[in-house]
């Protein structure tokens, strides 16, 4: 559905585009957007007030009720408006990302702050009920060796957050939930609420040696592209930035909070789909690596469906790299997107060991590609688009 905004709408979007007005920030990507429908115009196009703008649009076969919601899902010149409508057992997941959505960042900027703090003796300087909670909170991070293995990786992608509830609701011992990352992350939250106020918090301005930090990364939506998430730089802490710091935290940590549940409210069990964020430790820094597990449904005379896992991760080492694995037992395709020229080949060298490797588990791997360059994300989607154009 392509949507036109009206006169008056076109220069609200012309200043939002010159910096003059605060439509940009209120159409963030991800941001939930109440749509109105207001009436029709002379040549039969529905009017809509959407975030306070009206627009046009053309909906020849589509229903739509009195009032919706969309999400935005592109910015830039024709940004993309996903129709939400949601039937009634979904107000409490709407609610939720609404909350969510406005205050979530990637886990970089907390992780960052972590791997600094841990090579910086300013740290001993931080109150010992701080320490502690950034301790646990590290605790919970798997490491390479930890995901070296299938079972490894398996305890990574449970302890990740996404199903601390899972874990608390039904404990085992193969999952507990004492090392989870949601949890720890609740933990620090708690502790920075339980600290006084800062100097910074009070409006004086200290720390002029931390990083400014922008909530700049896109929200792991299902109906969105992965976007690989590199690191944070290390930055020199000192003893004056001690408050920064810890402001730094409250907002950093909060984010990160807002992420692992945008992830647990996207992810549809029912549908078989899950998406996933694993924090994971690497040589001086942490890396994040990105999941979409989807699990299709098996054809007639099919005993098993389509396993399909999108991932996405971005270590100083290798550069960003994508790839997407199908599964289909015993047969496996495997493609690679990798931004670095060089890291091409050094993944191609590891063909012949991934094949061992699935022989030995009983799967065959029909494909295997690696290509130079990160794909673009589709601006096809399952649901009703919407394409603004000022």
């Amino acid at each position: 559905m392509i949507i036109q905004p009206t006169s008056i709408a076109a220069q609200l979007w012309a200043g939002a585009a010159a910096g003059t007005t605060a439509a940009v920030d209120a159409w963030r990507v991800g941001t939930l957007l109440t749509a109105r429908v207001m009436g029709q115009n002379d040549i039969g196009k529905l009017l809509l007030d959407i975030g306070g703008i009206t627009v046009e649009a053309d909906t020849t076969g589509t229903q739509l009720p009195q009032q919706f919601q969309v999400r935005v899902l592109t910015q830039g010149a024709q940004p993309q408006l996903e129709v939400l409508i949601a039937h009634p057992e979904e107000g409490v997941t709407m609610q939720g990302l609404r909350e969510r959505l406005p205050l979530q960042n990637g886990y970089a900027p907390l992780l960052g702050a972590l791997a600094s703090l841990a090579r910086s003796p300013v740290a001993r300087s931080l109150p010992a009920p701080l320490r502690a909670a950034l301790a646990t909170l590290e605790a919970s991070i798997s490491g390479p060796d930890d995901v070296s293995t299938p079972m490894g990786m398996k305890e990574a992608i449970a302890k990740s957050g996404s199903f601390l509830e899972s874990h608390l609701a039904e404990p085992t011992k193969e999952t507990p939930a004492a090392d989870d990352f949601k949890a720890a992350l609740m933990a620090l939250r708690r502790t920075l609420a339980d600290l006084p106020p800062t100097r910074s918090a009070s409006g004086v301005s200290t720390g002029p040696g931390l990083p400014r930090q922008l909530g700049d990364t896109p929200p792991p939506l299902a109906q969105r592209a992965l976007i690989a998430q590199p690191r944070v730089a290390e930055f020199a802490i000192t003893e004056d930035d001690v408050d920064a710091l810890v402001g730094q935290l409250r907002t950093d940590t909060r984010a990160a909070l807002s992420r692992v549940e945008i992830g647990q409210l996207e992810s549809q069990p029912q549908a078989g789909l899950w998406m996933i964020e694993v924090p994971l430790a690497n040589a001086r820094g942490y890396d994040v690596l990105q999941l979409r597990i989807e699990e299709g449904k098996p054809g007639p005379g099919e005993p098993d469906g389509l396993w399909t896992v999108g991932f996405a991760i971005d270590p100083p080492a290798l550069g960003a790299v994508q790839g997407e694995i199908q599964l289909r037992i015993p047969r496996v395709s495997v493609r690679l997107w990798v931004q670095q020229a060089d890291t091409v080949s050094r993944l191609e060298t590891e063909f012949v060991s991934l094949r061992r490797v699935l022989e030995k588990s009983g799967l065959q791997l029909d494909h295997f590609s690696c290509m130079h360059g990160l794909p673009v994300p589709t601006s096809a989607y399952s649901a009703v688009l919407l394409e603004a154009r000022a």
